[in-house]
């Protein structure tokens, strides 16, 4: 027992060592975190993700996950009135003119997930709101300018390749950039809604209400029957309402899908305005990338089923 615990933990440091190279210490963080090896004849959905966790090393990927460089990928798939307003991108937050900004809007770095200042003067009496370790919200008059600087010289020193040993962040240039603050009128926050597309074809939604709050989430299919499974957050006993732009979004995720296996497609109806949020390699948030996050297992072996792993990345 003691002879296996000192070779985990020899392996996890060798997992995090900048002087072993990243392939390597990708198979030991799966090894030793997953409780998992990557498999080529991979059958549940957790499995695959695993596989392409492991094997996927197509630009593609990085282009993805930088959420400076997407725009332009979905701008050119889609058309540009998806996204949000973008106010600035900079290598030094020190650069940002806070005269320039809105009285409304988000901070956060190209090449994390989790790190977000939201400045928000619709609960002004809050002051300044730490959601989570490096998630935070204030309204215009209660913003505190040089420890927003302080949190984004944090968030600029993550190397978040180095942190989940992700592969698709490697080869992103860390920068700050802000962006419209998405206010919907008829809930708390904007109901999130999460495309997974499978071979170029949606096959599971999520949807997140209330994100920063008590969230709920919900899984439905494209159809909008729900999902007998659920997720590591409580979902909603009333269900998710579903959104009258329903089948445009399917559309434009299935559109921004088509070029890879399996992407997520995060997305927004506001007032029946379509926003584009984010294109996720590795789902993750409420639970470890690769890690079983449906339950039950079986739905995990179907979610598997409909993802067709090609022979080799190119």
């Amino acid at each position: 027992m003691g002879s296996d615990r000192g070779l985990r933990a020899r392996a996890r440091a060798l997992a995090f060592s900048p002087h072993v190279p990243f392939e390597l210490r990708s198979r030991l963080f799966f090894s030793n975190k997953r409780r998992a090896w990557p498999q080529r004849h991979a059958v549940t959905f957790s499995e695959k993700l695993l596989w392409k966790m492991a094997k996927d090393r197509r630009p593609l990927l990085t282009t993805f996950a930088d959420k400076v460089a997407v725009r332009d990928y979905v701008a050119s798939a889609v058309g540009p009135e998806v996204l949000t307003a973008l106010y600035a991108v900079v290598d030094d937050p020190a650069d940002l003119d806070p005269s320039a900004l809105p009285d409304q809007f988000v901070v956060k770095p190209n090449h994390t997930s989790g790190t977000i200042w939201i400045v928000d003067n619709t609960r002004p009496e809050e002051g300044v709101v730490q959601l989570s370790s490096e998630m935070f919200r204030s309204s215009r008059q209660a913003l505190d300018w040089d420890a927003l600087v302080a949190a984004c010289r944090r968030w600029l020193s993550i190397r978040y390749a180095d942190f989940e040993l992700e592969w698709a962040y490697r080869g992103i240039q860390p920068k700050i950039l802000v962006e419209e603050l998405l206010v919907d009128p008829h809930e708390p926050t904007p109901l999130d809604y999460k495309f997974y597309v499978l071979n170029g074809r949606t096959r599971l939604l999520e949807v997140h209400m209330n994100r920063f709050g008590e969230r709920r989430c919900n899984l439905v299919r494209p159809d909008w029957t729900p999902v007998e499974a659920k997720l590591p957050c409580a979902s909603d006993p009333n269900g998710a309402p579903r959104p009258a732009s329903l089948d445009t979004m399917l559309h434009i995720a299935e559109t921004l899908g088509q070029d890879t296996d399996f992407v997520r497609v995060d997305l927004y109806d506001i007032d029946g305005r379509i926003v584009f949020g984010e294109l996720t390699n590795y789902p993750g948030g409420l639970w470890g990338p690769g890690d079983p996050p449906f339950s039950p297992h079986e739905f995990n072996v179907e979610l598997g089923g409909y993802w067709r792993i090609p022979k080799r990345y190119r």
